[in-house]
């Protein structure tokens, strides 16, 4: 990984998370093994030696089915451990980009500009006793399969705060000098223009935004007067959120003071 960061440049290393997959438990192949094909034989033998006095080779079948069912479970097991074994991957962070690497497979290196977006999300689960906390990250490179990190990855929840930091500070103001040349920018659930704010077909002026806030996971819109948000998206439905909040929250400030007050409803 490190020296696939150095060939793309990506600078100093900054984090890195990565998955520790469960071994296996063999005895749960090993034991049906030992114990079934002795069974097995044990009913062949039966069977033979019932045909060979009695022609009745059946007084042995209710060994063989034993058996046979405790090496077909022994097969299946086998199986599972040979197809579903999670391979080891790790996540890097660098300065200016982002390493995966599975293992026996060649790593993936991305610039930050090669990056679409990022997608992050925390869920509070609680039983009225406990709760916790669950973490995921989706990076979109603009050319390749999405990079997910969750908390099946160690240090997730550091590693996510810090690559966003990092991200954002590179994308803000490449999208902020888009807005102020007039640019439409999206950021997947949501969009930000130099008149308002929206999502889907909907849209709201500049001049009528109060406030835009993330509340319990969700992003929220609120217009100036209402009670409640004009609008609210899951905040795993909008792209680089930090990015869109800073901007939304530049766009305001200037709105808000050419907002009509009560007693100048012009």
């Amino acid at each position: 990984m490190r020296r696939v960061a150095r060939d793309f440049e990506l600078g100093a290393h900054q984090g890195l998370v990565w998955t520790d997959p469960k071994r296996f438990p063999w005895i749960v192949v090993l034991l049906p093994t030992l114990v079934g094909l002795p069974v097995l034989w044990l009913g062949i033998s039966a069977a033979r030696e019932g045909r060979r006095s009695d022609g009745a080779w059946y007084y042995g079948l209710p060994l063989l089915v034993l058996g046979t069912a405790i090496v077909a479970a022994a097969v299946y097991f086998l199986f599972l451990a040979l197809t579903r074994r999670q391979p080891q991957v790790w996540v890097g962070h660098y300065r200016h980009g982002i390493v995966r690497e599975v293992a026996g497979h060649v790593p993936e290196a991305y610039a930050w500009d090669e990056i679409d977006g990022i997608r992050r999300s925390s869920t509070k689960v609680t039983n009225g006793i406990t709760s916790v906390t669950t973490h995921e990250l989706r990076v979109r490179p603009r050319e390749g399969a999405e990079i997910t990190v969750t908390d099946a990855y160690k240090g997730v929840a550091r590693f996510i705060d810090e690559l966003d930091k990092t991200f954002t500070r590179v994308r803000l103001p490449l999208d902020r000098d888009r807005l102020n040349a007039g640019e439409r920018v999206d950021f997947f659930g949501a969009h930000l223009d130099p008149a308002g704010v929206g999502y889907l077909d909907h849209r709201l002026g500049w001049r009528e935004v109060e406030r835009v806030t993330v509340e319990q996971g969700r992003l929220e819109i609120h217009r100036h007067g209402d009670g409640k948000p004009w609008a609210g998206l899951p905040v795993e439905m909008v792209e680089n959120l930090s990015v869109f909040l800073a901007l939304a929250a530049m766009m305001c400030r200037p709105a808000g003071g050419n907002r009509p007050r009560p007693d100048n409803p012009a």
